[in-house]
């Protein structure tokens, strides 16, 4: 009994000292990880990043022994590593311990929905510095609606998030929504956030050129933080510096000396040799040399003077990217990596600084074919090359169609700069090595959201990622999209429900949350998806040279207006001649392309007059001589694939004019010698798309499936704007003319809609739909066609198919046919036109699309899609039937069915290649048999006379 008593009591007191051994130790573990942690944010403030990062670390693997992984105490360390990544460039990372984070808030004991709001304001930070716009706003908005949730809303934390909303605002130049969020939020800001929305007020106003107002809000700023600061603080010099370069802008060069001199000695007193705020004062002190005037009257002092304070410049910049960790030795090496450099879009911004300048000090000797041209023209490409790289992994990194068109639109003035810069070194000695970085960078202007698509498809494809998670992704997808119609269409609303908003908004964000991590972890996990998806795989130009057929030809347009002057370049390659030109264009081709435009889809064609006509005629023939006439020589019986830009996309090439007509007369349109008369004009989007993704073998068990629905005159609002959709009796009739031509399953009335397209497209070779189209310039994915309208909710047969809903259907069709389609408004904007609604075809597997510009009238449309069948059941390639069928109308129209408008908007957009067996080969075949025959006669009966 006693030996129990004492095993017991040896029990207790083992039980006791492992207690307070366990506590001493959880004791000594609270006392450390508040040491690391303190050390870290030592570091973390003197932006020491690399030590913080260290310490970070350490302090989180004592957090989980302490906390665990569910606590907000482990999640508040997560997101520390993640800001320290996002500062360090590291955005992978930073992404990966945001996420981390989060599940760590929402797996706590009490789920703390504030911490996850700052949270998402901290990922959409590093979205913004990816140059992830559109995602970046979407995580700030949902912030945001976590924010307006609460019972007591933070108006102070919701300052914060809304000035990152603004500065998304500022980078998209939405000047007008910068102003309302600064008038809303300014008031309840923290005193550092207020500072912030001050100077991008003054910014806002300097870029609207209010020079009083911007000048008066830079001081209001400087004033505001000398109060709130000490002299010598960075947030006081931050405003010194944003308000010495608009001192700069307007030649107030005495007293931005001044200031930089004082920002100069308070980064000297704080030893201060690296980070953000440093690399600032290197831009503004080079944008300083870069603007000094150069007081002279002799050239030549000029030239001397200007260069040096160019050179100047450049090296302020290139001290500015050592500030921010990059390393210059990386720009001589034939890969780049962006490394450990401390803001991506800090260091983009200073290498366009220094091309820019070395293009400056190339155009001081512009007169003079010295070598200080030639080399300032190489310095500043080899600066540009890796410009445009880092644009092109920036957008192969973005997932979201909309962000990367968004990125290309934003960086298309640097894409023309590069161009431009080119085209004048490729002038001195032609180089082949120029001109191709010129045209790849042309290439990367087009559908590069196309490319990436279907690169990143075809990736998938060819990987060994699972069935399973491509069909995850299919869904995710497809309820994006669903859920990005139902939210456009609440949003679009008379009378927008409000709640309905917030939850559609709220699944939406959840949604591409999920889809932006699966595309992480296909990335991180599958490396030879990874690899295929950013291999470099854009064609070059003696490839395209080997892929064209004897007799074609490919001519690639650059139209630059974003300079004061205009300019034109072109690409003009053969099988055996390639050529890189240049011309200086005025407004009067801009509005020689917009009236043609104009003339050609006016739906009041009744009401045109012969001066209207004779205008044509002149404008067609300008453009011709422009675009065509200096490859004439060239493209004699010809096949041509032009690959438009800008408003050039809005054109079709064979409505213009070989020779002015006698405009003394009246204008007989049958007899106008248009462009198609000569030549076989065909359409793409890139070269890289028409020749890379081209090939489609035949899938579709079956050849035509065509859709007419039949319109009540019914009445939907599209852009906030109410349009009948007019009845369309001829599409009725046509489907049935093309289903006399060829073997065709065909939809009329209630029976087109959209849920029967979805059940039945992917088992067609080609589709054809007559049916009314609207088109959304300045949302692309939400261009849409208009089926049957059964007033059904379903995403799946709401009558209306968007562009984004083509990108998730599986195609297997060879050709899409859009007939009379409508522009919408008719008018001519910046954007790829109606070609945005084969966007979508092309994205779903179908490599070749025949379209109309702008809505045709009915019985043309019947007449000329009739013939076109006919040929292209003859064998003829999609080009060439659809020009065929367009002269067989102009030959059998009266002269007042002959005007442009009834037949020449129908344009061949991808692959051309031949859908049906040409009769010539039956034709050759039965020849060949009766010689065949006709001889083995002879020879039975030489052989019988012998006999």
């Amino acid at each position: 009994m006693q030996t129990k008593i004492v095993k017991f009591l040896l029990f207790l007191l083992l039980i006791y000292t492992s207690v307070s051994a366990h506590n001493q130790n959880l004791k000594t573990d609270s006392l450390r990880a508040i040491e690391l942690r303190n050390e870290a944010l030592n570091h973390f403030r003197n932006s020491r990043y690399i030590e913080a990062e260290f310490f970070f670390k350490k302090t989180l693997e004592t957090y989980i022994r302490l906390y665990g992984q569910k606590s907000y105490e482990t999640g508040s360390i997560y997101s520390a590593l993640g800001i320290t990544y996002r500062n360090l460039g590291d955005f992978e990372q930073a992404i990966e311990y945001f996420l981390l984070a989060e599940k760590a808030y929402s797996q706590a004991y009490e789920q703390n929905k504030m911490a996850i709001a700052r949270l998402y304001n901290n990922i959409g930070n590093v979205y913004l510095n990816s140059l992830d716009y559109n995602t970046a706003l979407d995580y700030y908005q949902r912030a945001a609606a976590i924010y307006l949730d609460q019972k007591e809303i933070d108006e102070q934390g919701l300052a914060d998030i809304y000035y990152n909303i603004a500065n998304i605002h500022f980078q998209l130049k939405n000047h007008r929504e910068i102003i309302q969020i600064i008038e809303k939020y300014l008031p309840f800001s923290y005193s550092d956030t207020k500072l912030f929305f001050l100077s991008l007020q003054a910014a806002t106003l300097q870029e609207i050129d209010d020079y009083n107002e911007a000048y008066n809000s830079y001081k209001k700023a400087i004033d505001y933080a000398r109060d709130y600061y000490s002299e010598n603080d960075l947030n006081l010099v931050l405003e010194y510096l944003n308000f010495t370069r608009f001192l700069i802008y307007n030649n107030h060069f005495d007293e931005a000396e001044k200031n930089l001199t004082r920002v100069k000695n308070i980064f000297s007193e704080k030893n201060i040799t690296q980070g953000n705020n440093l690399s600032l004062y290197f831009k503004t002190l080079g944008v300083y040399h870069e603007n000094l005037k150069v007081e002279t009257q002799n050239i030549d002092d000029f030239r001397q003077q200007k260069s040096a304070n160019l050179k100047e410049a450049i090296r302020s910049y290139e001290k500015g990217l050592e500030a921010l960790n990059f390393d210059l030795n990386a720009l001589s090496g034939d890969t780049f990596d962006l490394g450990q450099t401390l803001s991506l879009t800090q260091t983009l911004e200073f290498l366009k600084l220094i091309a820019d300048t070395y293009a400056q000090i190339a155009n001081v000797y512009e007169d003079k074919k010295q070598a200080h041209y030639s080399q300032a023209l190489n310095n500043a490409l080899d600066h540009y090359k890796v410009t445009s790289d880092i644009i092109q992994q920036a957008r192969r990194e973005i997932y979201s169609d909309d962000s990367k068109i968004q990125l290309s639109a934003l960086e298309e003035a640097t894409f023309n700069k590069i161009i431009q810069t080119a085209f004048k070194a490729y002038e001195i000695n032609n180089e082949q090595d120029v001109a191709e970085f010129a045209f790849n960078n042309a290439e990367r202007i087009k559908s590069s959201a196309v490319f990436d698509r279907i690169t990143d498809q075809l990736a998938k494809e060819n990987s060994l990622i699972p069935d399973s998670l491509t069909q995850l992704e299919r869904n995710l997808n497809f309820r994006i999209t669903s859920n990005n119609e139902k939210l456009y269409n609440l949003t679009s609303s008379e009378n927008p429900e409000h709640e309905a908003i917030e939850k559609t908004d709220s699944l939406l964000f959840e949604l591409k949350k999920q889809r932006e991590e699966l595309n992480q972890y296909l990335e991180k996990n599958y490396s030879d998806f990874y690899e295929l998806k950013y291999a470099n795989s854009a064609a070059r130009i003696p490839e395209i040279q080997q892929n064209l057929i004897k007799n074609e030809v490919l001519i690639e347009y650059v139209l630059n207006e974003t300079d004061s002057i205009p300019e034109l370049y072109t690409f003009f390659i053969s099988p055996e001649k390639f050529s890189f030109t240049k011309q200086n264009i005025s407004a009067g081709f801009i509005s020689d392309i917009e009236s043609t435009f104009r003339f050609m889809s006016n739906p009041r064609y009744l009401f045109t007059t012969n001066e209207d006509s004779k205008q044509y005629c002149v404008s067609a023939h300008k453009l011709y001589n422009k675009l065509i006439e200096p490859f004439s020589a060239s493209i004699h019986d010809k096949k041509i694939t032009i690959i438009p830009d800008g408003k050039l996309s809005y054109i079709p090439f064979e409505a213009l004019l070989v020779e002015l007509p006698d405009t003394t007369s009246q204008i007989q349109f049958a007899r106008l010698p248009y462009f198609i008369r000569n030549n076989t004009v065909n359409y793409a989007y890139s070269a890289n798309l028409h020749f890379k993704f081209n090939d489609q073998p035949q899938k579709g068990r079956n050849k035509v499936l065509a859709f007419a629905p039949e319109y009540k005159t019914d009445t939907v609002v599209f852009e906030n704007e109410k349009i009948n959709l007019i009845p369309l009796p001829g599409v009725q009739r046509e489907v049935d003319l093309i289903a006399e031509e060829v073997k065709t399953k065909v939809f009329k009335g209630n029976e087109a809609s959209e849920l029967n397209f979805r059940e039945n497209s992917d088992d067609f070779e080609i589709l054809h739909l007559a049916m009314h189209a609207f088109i959304n310039d300045s949302l692309p994915a939400f261009s849409r066609f208009a089926f049957a309208q059964n007033n059904n909710e379903t995403p799946e047969n709401d009558g209306w198919l968007n562009t984004a809903d083509i990108y998730n259907l599986d195609l297997n069709a060879r050709l899409t046919v859009l007939s009379a389609c409508n522009t919408g408004s008719g008018s001519l904007k910046e954007g790829e036109g109606v070609m945005s609604l084969a966007r979508g075809f092309l994205y779903a597997g179908c490599p070749s699309i025949v379209m109309t510009q702008w809505e045709v009238e009915d019985n043309a449309s019947t007449q000329i899609m009739s013939s076109f069948y006919s040929y292209l059941k003859k064998g003829r390639p999609t080009d060439e039937a659809l020009r065929l069928a367009k002269l067989k109308y102009l030959e059998e129209a009266n002269p007042r069915m002959a005007h442009p408008l009834y037949w020449l908007g129908y344009i061949s957009i991808g692959n051309t290649t031949p859908l049906f067996r040409s009769y010539d080969i039956y034709f050759f075949g039965l020849l060949i048999f009766a010689i065949l025959g006709i001889a083995i006669d002879q020879i039975i009966r030489i052989r019988k006379s012998r006999k």
